[in-house]
């Protein structure tokens, strides 16, 4: 993805931090200790509780952490910045957000690593009541309103990224968080940008979701939220840095082979919303590869965040010594996950 234009655009963090939101349950924080090292204990804090994450929900109810010798509680930060600082500041192990905020840490004279793939398809859609599909030409969205959350949040920053790489004039409208829908429902605007279960729940109010851009070639693979951690913890305890690891490789593979028990999972942690939405919101992710297939955050999948990230002025410069791929991403424990599951014969 190559993007170009004004750097003053805000900090994207903030963005993803909202998207992550949407489909979050009800399960607020816990207090838990950092652990000592060569402790079995582990504390992953993820940014909010999301279908996003799912992954993180099938580790844990299969007994993938178990199987691999972790006892692992999940804290829930909040956002990213908080879910982050916790690691930084030792009441945690691992965090779950956007990757972003590992090179930002390094530009800062900081440290952190990005060790495995949580969501790995920007799966954001755009939702109307028109069923055109743009997918292949979106020349009919020039002149359009179009719905996102507001500056500088993620879905604006998308649809900003997207009219400007296709010359296309459209009318932002921004609202706030979770009321996409309802201006479209109302005419406010033609279109919506949303992520799963929202999307999901707006088909089932008779819109149609007519772009994906995780279907987008120029947007797809994506780092769009990842396991972090600091080199200094897999130091001191590499035997449960591994088992974390190997678990979220297991949990990935199992989504694609076991779709079912996925939904199943996370109809238990989203029982506030109706089952059908869960199911349809899951198998979209399945079918738009969000969920990696393996968790190893591949060269591309780290370039297209990182374009976005300068572009939106989220980081000084890329790529940098600071904002590499070969500084912040740590390979060895997704390459040794890939490696015991293929031995063990997990699909």
């Amino acid at each position: 993805m190559k993007l170009h234009g004004n750097r003053h655009l805000a900090a994207l963090a903030a963005g993803a931090l909202a998207l992550a939101a949407a489909g979050c349950g009800a399960q607020g924080t816990s207090a838990s200790a950092g652990t000592d090292p060569g402790s079995n204990e582990v504390v992953i804090n993820q940014a909010f509780q999301s279908l996003l994450y799912l992954p993180l929900y099938v580790a844990q109810e299969q007994g993938y952490f178990e199987d691999e010798g972790v006892d692992v509680t999940i804290d829930t930060g909040g956002g990213g910045t908080q879910s982050w600082s916790a690691v930084l500041g030792g009441s945690a192990d691992f965090s779950i957000q956007d990757p972003v905020f590992v090179p930002k840490s390094h530009e800062q004279g900081g440290e952190g690593v990005v060790v495995a793939a949580v969501q790995n398809a920007p799966t954001v859609f755009i939702i109307g009541q028109d069923d055109t599909d743009l997918q292949d030409d979106l020349s009919f969205l020039d002149g359009k309103r179009v719905v996102t959350s507001p500056e500088p949040d993620t879905t604006w920053a998308f649809m900003t990224y997207l009219a400007q790489q296709n010359d296309i004039d459209v009318e932002i409208v921004n609202v706030a968080i979770g009321n996409e829908l309802a201006a479209v429902q109302s005419g406010q605007a033609d279109y919506a940008l949303a992520v799963d279960p929202q999307v999901a729940q707006g088909e089932a109010m008779g819109l149609t979701s007519v772009y994906s851009f995780s279907a987008d070639e120029d947007w797809s693979p994506f780092a769009f939220s990842s396991l972090t951690t600091t080199q200094a913890y897999i130091d001191e305890n590499p035997e449960a840095a591994q088992g974390v690891v190997t678990a979220f490789e297991r949990a990935s593979r199992s989504i694609y082979a076991d779709p079912n028990r996925a939904i199943e999972i996370a109809q238990e942690y989203f029982s506030d919303l109706d089952d059908d939405v869960i199911a349809t919101s899951v198998n979209r992710e399945i079918e738009a590869k969000g969920y990696p297939e393996t968790v190893l955050v591949t060269p591309e999948s780290w370039d297209n965040n990182l374009e976005i990230a300068l572009y939106a002025g989220n980081v000084e410069d890329y790529p940098s010594d600071a904002t590499s791929y070969e500084t912040n991403v740590n390979t060895e424990l997704a390459e040794q996950a890939a490696t015991a599951a293929d031995e063990a014969g997990t699909e």
